[in-house]
């Protein structure tokens, strides 16, 4: 088993905590349409979405970064697909025993989608990551070989067809999805492999890291500015409403550079810098790889498809519709979804970790068994 980085693993953990905001915003009704009007809170509430926006592609970027340099291992999938699969039926079941949802909700969709997680898109991301993974060893030896220049002009060429255009047209194209498809995926793992096999960014490079930080948060303030000028913009004329969030799709061109400015950031940090400090080996690497190893199971769950909508009504998000306060209680919030996931989803580590010693047992029994 390949040793975690503690400054990817903090990345990942960031990255989620960024993704549950934008649930929080959108799901929990704190965010605004971007054709209504709005006050002052709305802005805000926007310009928080933009420094979060970025969360998806970084966590990709993470997986690609680490999947371009690593070999080719099948069971990883497997072991994804029951993931999904224990969350995707195991939450349904035990919503309906609780009484969290009705039997009365249960149609056909809803019992394919449950049973059926990943062809059926319960969760679009890992639909998308899942075909990704799966496509990554066709592609590695390729790409470990090919010349830096036409790598270089295959990115470009499909950032032109996937990112660009759709991030300056004042119209959607019938294949713009936003970035929420495999195809996008796939265009972050060949710019995540670029990272990996052109780049010489490393540990303790201060440089790298501020600029680092420096692009991602003018990106972020590039991609609220444009909202804001948008939204004016259609407020005084009537025109662009469907361009005003433009900005905020994962395939926008602010939005990607935002995710690779970040991703570059944290790559460029020290780790490793000795006893006492925070991050070093000896004290908080093992902790947020702990943390972090939770990070997807915390995905798993709170974006079940029983409970998107049901855990910010729970924490009571809507009553801050229109409330610069809303900041005092987003923060608590979102740290408490993901304390709470993550300790549900250690109870399902220490489960499947003692099945897979249990079956190791049993099959360990039975070969010797078979040698007498």
């Amino acid at each position: 088993m390949k040793k975690r980085e503690a400054k990817f693993e903090l990345l990942r953990i960031v990255a989620m905590l960024m993704i549950i905001t934008l649930h929080y915003l959108d799901k929990g009704g704190i965010l605004p349409k971007p054709g209504a009007e709005f006050s002052a809170a709305g802005y805000l509430a926007w310009l928080l979405e933009a420094f979060c926006v970025p969360a998806v592609n970084v966590y990709v970027l993470i997986s690609a970064y680490f999947l371009a340099g690593s070999d080719y291992r099948p069971m990883k999938a497997a072991k994804l697909w029951i993931q999904v699969f224990f969350y995707s039926a195991g939450l349904a079941v035990l919503a309906l025993l609780t009484g969290v949802s009705s039997w009365a909700e249960m149609d056909k969709y809803r019992l394919l989608t449950y049973l059926l997680p990943v062809v059926e898109e319960h969760y679009w991301f890992v639909t998308a990551y899942l075909l990704m993974y799966l496509l990554a060893p066709l592609m590695n030896e390729t790409l470990r070989g090919l010349p830096k220049r036409t790598l270089e002009q295959g990115i470009g060429l499909l950032l032109l067809f996937l990112c660009l255009s759709s991030s300056i047209l004042p119209v959607k194209l019938p294949v713009d999805r936003m970035g929420y498809d495999a195809l996008w995926f796939l265009c972050l793992y060949l710019i995540g492999a670029y990272l990996r096999y052109h780049t010489a960014i490393g540990e303790g490079m201060p440089g790298v890291c501020i600029r680092g930080f420096a692009g991602y948060g003018l990106c972020s303030l590039l991609i609220a500015g444009s909202f804001a000028a948008l939204h004016i913009f259609y407020e005084k004329t009537g025109s662009l409403e469907g361009f005003i969030n433009r900005q905020y799709q994962y395939n926008s061109i602010l939005c990607l550079a935002a995710s690779v400015f970040l991703f570059t950031a944290f790559a460029g940090m020290r780790q490793r810098t000795g006893p006492g400090r925070w991050l070093s080996r000896e004290k908080g690497a093992g902790l947020v790889c702990r943390i972090a190893s939770a990070s997807f199971g915390v995905y798993l769950i709170h974006e079940h498809l029983t409970l998107r909508y049901l855990w910010p009504r729970w924490l009571g998000t809507g009553h801050f519709a229109e409330n610069p306060l809303f900041l005092l209680h987003w923060l608590p919030s979102v740290l408490a979804v993901y304390g709470v996931c993550m300790l549900i989803d250690f109870i399902r580590q220490a489960l499947f970790w003692g099945i897979g010693r249990l079956g190791k047992s049993v099959l360990s029994g039975s070969v010797q068994t078979q040698r007498k």
